[in-house]
């Protein structure tokens, strides 16, 4: 079961989040105390490793208490099934057929509620011959270890209860009946038999099957479709920056909180430790007060290799190693980086590796060594980490969500992905009307906002000095199209923009000679590309004939496709694929009105999409609300569902950037 989408209710300072998509990755940004953490906890309580219900007193927002119920709904989330799950799901019932979509509610009270797309699997008695069925298939016959007494006298019994079911009964009879039979059983143990004590013995075997038999009947394939998708639930794995594994502790210390049920957290993450290293306390507290140590070193040495080993199977390299010493009592968890020799306790290693360790002991436990089929919920991940050390944590968080879903809050610029402008929420509190999180930036606060503006000047002066091989664009949706078909491309199998390619947006066509001058005074190489209209010629004339960029180095989108009409960067598109998109994004505005672009080959795409919404009534187009649906689009699809004209075109563009970018390393 894959999450698609979850929807917060009436929870702390949320009183409706709206709903939030998700697909591999979803970021949530927004100022302290804006409701992130309420959100990702709500959330985390659909389905945590250890059961934990919502507190109805603490938990439901203040100055509403006549709406207070412990039938509220709190989390609604949407899951979608793989066609291995859509079989399974078939093969309960005839009327599981066809769902491939589930929606899974929590409210107050703890109660799970399932609701089935397109439609709700029979919540109707099964058919009486699916019964008879069930009890052929469990009852028929008795166990073989009773007498042949006992034999005869159930097998007739169970004869009069089969027939009675068959003809008209029902499941509701069998049931009854179920009941019937087990006050019997006794009566066919023959107490003069020798073999009496055998037979007795062997009812409750018996019972224990009959128990098993009137459950299976009880279940509607509504019930059993529950229990099926219950099982297939994804963990959720909440985990804030504070949490912080400890892997050092006097062991009977721990052991005695621990039978007097009073662990603190430090207890309870290195009961976990030891736990995923297959060590039990018991043990270790009994072999400390031993003489003979040689068993308790082997124990130490093995623990140590098992956890370690488990770890280098869940990622592509080891990253660390771990190391169990004790003496007596005393227990240290050291942890060393793989080929260093030294060896450094887990409390000493720095903030940042001990929320990585940390992380990963949480993730492995609570996904039982699997790493997978789990909702991660990170708060403010990285508070710890070095700037730097940010950067690298999100090439982490990728590597995480590869085999399951990640949400993470954060109010860090170097903690957005600018891969991934699709994916980022902003959570902020509107007051009475408490905490909502959409995608809007442009009507978001401006704490919210700062977070994304900060990390774009920080993405685009970074690039003004790291970048070895550059290219500059003019706005940040050529941006946008550029990495985001490039990814594509590559996912499948092809030719993307070169790895090493830096591409810096530069806020309009007028500034690109301005940015591209500043890169090329620091001795780095320089690319562009520019539009083929008026602002995009009066570009290549600054850059050309004032700055000195060589002209090959100066790339223009109606050069690349072959024509000398103006033409801009969205001309890459299908044009019914960009009509289409247009259409949706301004479907409010629109009212149903069909727009129609005029043949006028020597005008940009854009420019004759303006003109039809001018004709529609709407005087002003703003390209990059075009863009936004387009991204949108592009997140839920592979590079072969586009229009072949869309993928030909950006190709084109993408093989003339990286042929600049190889004559630069033949340098």
């Amino acid at each position: 079961m894959k999450l698609t989408k979850f929807r917060i209710q009436d929870y702390r300072s949320i009183q409706d989040s709206g709903w939030v998509d998700i697909d591999d990755i979803a970021v949530i940004v927004g100022k302290n105390e804006s409701g992130k953490t309420s959100l990702l906890k709500a959330l985390w309580k659909l389905n945590p490793f250890h059961d934990v219900d919502y507190n109805i007193d603490r938990e439901f927002p203040s100055g509403r208490r006549k709406e207070k119920s412990p039938d509220k709904i709190v989390v609604t989330a949407r899951f979608t099934l793989s066609a291995e799950e859509q079989e399974k799901l078939a093969a309960v019932h005839e009327s599981a057929k066809g769902v491939n979509e589930i929606e899974v509610q929590r409210n107050y009270k703890g109660t799970r509620l399932y609701s089935f797309f397109p439609s709700q699997p029979s919540s109707s008695e099964r058919p009486t011959p699916w019964v008879v069925s069930q009890l052929d298939e469990h009852l028929a016959e008795p166990l073989t270890e009773h007498t042949d007494y006992f034999k005869i006298h159930y097998s007739a019994a169970f004869k009069a209860f089969r027939d009675e079911v068959a003809n008209g009964g029902g499941s509701k009879r069998a049931i009854e009946i179920c009941e019937e039979l087990r006050d019997k059983l006794s009566t066919f143990c023959f107490p003069q038999n020798p073999q009496y004590t055998q037979d007795h013995n062997a009812v409750q075997k018996l019972n224990k099957i009959i128990d098993e038999t009137k459950a299976i009947i009880e279940r509607t394939p509504l019930r059993e479709s529950v229990d099926l998708v219950y099982s297939w639930l994804p963990t959720f794995v909440y985990m804030d920056d504070y949490r912080i594994f400890s892997g050092a502790a006097q062991l009977d210390e721990v052991l005695e909180r621990k039978q007097k049920n009073k662990l603190n957290k430090t207890d309870e993450t290195l009961l976990t430790i030891m736990e995923m290293a297959e060590l039990k306390i018991e043990d270790e507290v009994r072999k400390g007060g031993q003489e003979d140590k040689e068993q308790r070193m082997h124990d130490m040495s093995d623990a140590s290799h098992t956890l370690t080993n488990l770890i280098a199977k869940n990622w592509s390299q080891k990253l660390y190693e771990v190391e169990f010493r004790s003496d007596g009592q005393h227990f240290v968890t050291w942890v060393k980086d793989v080929g260093q020799k030294g060896l450094v306790a887990l409390e000493e290693r720095s903030k940042g590796f001990q929320w990585y360790f940390s992380f990963d002991m949480m993730l492995m436990y609570e996904t039982k060594g699997k790493f997978e089929n789990s909702v991660i919920l990170l708060d403010e991940p990285g508070l710890h980490l070095h700037a730097a050390a940010q950067q690298d944590l999100l090439k982490r968080l990728a590597a995480y969500a590869e085999k399951n879903q990640l949400i993470y809050s954060t109010h860090l610029p170097f903690m957005i992905d600018f891969t991934r402008l699709d994916n980022i929420y902003v959570c902020e509190d509107n007051g009475t009307d408490g905490t909502k999180v959409h995608k809007d930036w442009a009507t978001a606060d401006k704490d919210a906002r700062f977070t994304l503006q900060a990390a774009l000047g920080l993405s685009w002066s970074q690039s003004l000095f790291v970048g070895k091989y550059n290219l500059i664009v003019e706005g940040v949706t050529d941006y946008w199209f550029l990495t985001t078909i490039s990814t594509m491309l590559k996912d499948a199998g092809q030719t993307g923009l070169d790895e090493q390619l830096v591409i810096t947006p530069a806020g309009g066509a007028s500034k690109v000679a301005y940015v591209g001058t500043i890169l090329h005074a620091q001795k780095l190489n320089v690319a562009v590309l520019l539009d083929s209209d008026t602002d995009g010629d009066a570009a290549y004339k600054q850059l050309v004939n004032e700055w000195i960029l060589k002209d090959k180095f100066v790339l223009r989108a109606g050069q690349i496709l072959g024509v000398k009409e103006n033409r801009a960067l969205e001309d890459l598109f299908d044009e019914d694929y960009y009509l289409t998109l247009t259409q949706a994004a301004y479907s409010t505005e629109l009212t149903g009105k069909k727009l129609a672009l005029k043949s006028q080959p020597n005008l940009s795409l854009v420019v004759r999409v303006g003109e039809a919404l001018k004709q529609a009534g709407i005087a002003d187009f703003n390209k990059g609300r075009v863009a936004k649906r387009i991204m949108d689009d592009l997140a839920k699809k592979k590079i072969s569902d586009l229009p072949t004209t869309t993928v030909s075109n950006f190709t084109k563009v993408i093989t003339a950037i990286n042929s600049i970018v190889q004559g630069w390393r033949k340098k």
